[in-house]
């Protein structure tokens, strides 16, 4: 047996054995995301400040790695391989510094999301989500494999199950809220609807009560003027879209669950079977 048919009957081993890595990760992220849902109100400030910087350094490492790759490919495609300036342009800490001021922004509005989840449901769609994610990235690399770029396919891999898993959890968590229970504000002013709401939430950090006062006050706004709009719920399409775009906040606990996963999850490995010597490691 040549070598080429004994790497492309080995291949399927080490593929699995990624993706039940990655699904046990993923199940252990969902599974430290509930915990800090039970726990985030209770957290001294420390507490708080430290799982902010912790999300913030995840996110930004996964977006840092996929974006040096993307750098990578676009100067490969423009500069000669013999140039010097593929090394200087190929991302250092302007680029890091993007990706944290990326990363906190959205880490802190994930953990004010994560305060505030209503069901469990919510749970087990990310649970899901998870799985959706390692088994689309995994059916993406079967598809590619001879068509995309070696050093560039697990970045382009990755791209597209992104994009799908959030797709499919987007819709999933506006369905689930739709069907949620929200309070009867029709008969309050805005300015009670929003006191009504910002004084259900506290918290022991200071920094996340104000922002779970400030997340409640938009709610407020947003429900007051659905209900205002739409009293009737979703009857109509029309009183649907409106609906949608009043609960469109959704879309921040997909994207925050999904950014985290993505610096969790490493790149898949490219295994490469006719030996091109563009096979080369991904820039890290």
């Amino acid at each position: 047996m040549s070598r080429s048919s004994s790497s492309a009957v080995s291949s399927p081993l080490p593929t699995r054995h990624i993706a039940l890595r990655h699904a046990f990760t993923v199940t252990l992220l969902v599974i430290g995301l509930w915990l800090m849902h039970m726990n985030l109100r209770v957290l001294p400030e420390a507490g708080v400040m430290a799982l902010w910087i912790g999300v913030t350094l995840l996110i930004a490492h996964g977006g840092f790695r996929r974006h040096r790759v993307r750098r990578a490919a676009f100067l490969r495609g423009y500069l000669e391989p013999t140039s010097q300036w593929p090394r200087r342009l190929r991302g250092g800490p302007l680029m890091a510094l993007r990706h944290l001021i990326i990363g906190a922004l959205l880490g802190g509005l994930l953990l004010i999301t994560l305060a505030r989840i209503p069901t469990q449901e919510v749970w087990a769609a990310l649970l899901v989500a998870g799985f959706v994610l390692v088994i689309s990235e995994a059916l993406f690399a079967r598809l590619l494999r001879g068509h995309a770029h070696p050093q560039f396919a697990p970045e382009l891999v990755r791209r597209g199950a992104l994009r799908l898993t959030g797709l499919l959890l987007i819709v999933t968590l506006l369905a689930l809220a739709l069907q949620a229970r929200y309070p009867d504000l029709t008969g309050a002013t805005l300015e009670q609807a929003v006191w009504f709401l910002v004084h259900q939430e506290a918290a022991r950090s200071h920094l996340l009560e104000a922002g779970l006062q400030l997340a409640a006050a938009q709610d407020a706004l947003r429900l007051w003027l659905g209900q205002q709009w739409f009293p009737q719920g979703v009857e109509s399409l029309p009183a649907l879209l409106g609906w949608l775009l009043v609960l469109a906040e959704q879309a921040f606990l997909a994207l925050g669950f999904l950014l985290l996963a993505n610096g969790l999850l490493p790149l898949r490995p490219t295994n490469d079977t006719l030996g091109d010597p563009r096979n080369a490691p991904v820039i890290e």
